[in-house]
């Protein structure tokens, strides 16, 4: 640390870069953002100079950019390979944009003068608008931390009397219900989710602290994927369809297996 540095304890520096305490500790389980030391009682300390670091890693995040990329930047790349990550995350933008766009044009067919009558007829009061999960959890706090440090979740809002509380991730929102009532713990719950890259996300989740109860491999049913447990045993599995990774095998000229771990082979000629 130089003499112009100062040190800030993580909520301060943290205001100072425009990051949460959860993700401060995530990203030091990453070692994608590691404190300048901690104190006799354990506490992390930054340097103002990890203020620069800080404040890219919170406007990289902003745009959903993936840890593993955001380490490759950080560690210094030449302008073809930064353009290369800015492509990629363009493109993975531009995916779910098209997916909106989608929506949105069934949304205009039902809504010309013509439609409108079949559009009432179709959706009316009855359609479904959006689907929130809601788990029970026997103790908030600790789940809200679990989520936010080990997962990567962001919090959406909570209750003043602390009984829900809602997180974020992508385009996912989950509820969180502390108010469990009955004998012995919750039931456990479980969900699939698609992601895009299960091997490094795995890797991430570990690293991160995550309860891995069973690891990345290719499944009977054409799935890869991982399984995920939270403080009460709720389970998540994440993975993608085998078929899309050899797609992707074939236009590279290599097999699944080498493509799902590791995605920067260079392009077949």
């Amino acid at each position: 640390m130089s003499d112009n540095d100062h040190k800030l304890q993580i909520g301060a520096f943290g205001e100072l870069v425009g990051l949460s305490v959860p993700q401060l500790r995530r990203y030091d389980r990453l070692e994608l953002l590691v404190p300048e030391g901690r104190s006799e009682a354990g506490y992390r300390f930054y340097s103002t100079g990890q203020s620069g670091a800080g404040r890219a890693i919170a406007l990289l995040r902003s745009m959903d950019m993936p840890i593993a990329d955001i380490r490759r930047l950080l560690a210094g790349t030449d302008e073809a390979e930064r353009q290369q990550l800015f492509r990629a995350q363009r493109a993975r933008l531009e995916a779910r944009l098209d997916e909106t766009r989608q929506l949105l044009h069934a949304v205009d067919a039902h809504t010309t003068s013509d439609n409108t009558s079949s559009a009432e007829a179709s959706t009316g009061l009855s359609a479904w608008l959006h689907v929130m999960p809601c788990v029970p959890v026997t103790d908030l706090d600790r789940s809200m931390r679990y989520y936010e440090e080990a997962l990567g979740f962001s919090t959406s809002w909570r209750t003043v009397d602390g009984t829900l509380a809602a997180i974020t991730s992508g385009s996912i929102e989950v509820l969180l219900l502390t108010a469990w009532v009955g004998e012995g713990p919750p039931s456990i719950q479980s969900a699939y989710v698609y992601v895009e890259d299960p091997d490094s996300l795995c890797e991430e989740y570990e690293k991160a602290g995550a309860v891995i109860v069973d690891s990345v491999e290719s499944r009977s049913n054409g799935m890869r994927d991982f399984t995920v447990a939270d403080p009460d045993g709720h389970r998540f599995t994440l993975g993608r369809g085998e078929e899309r990774l050899r797609d992707v095998a074939d236009y590279y000229g290599t097999t699944a297996d080498e493509i799902a771990v590791n995605p920067d082979l260079p392009k077949r000629n």
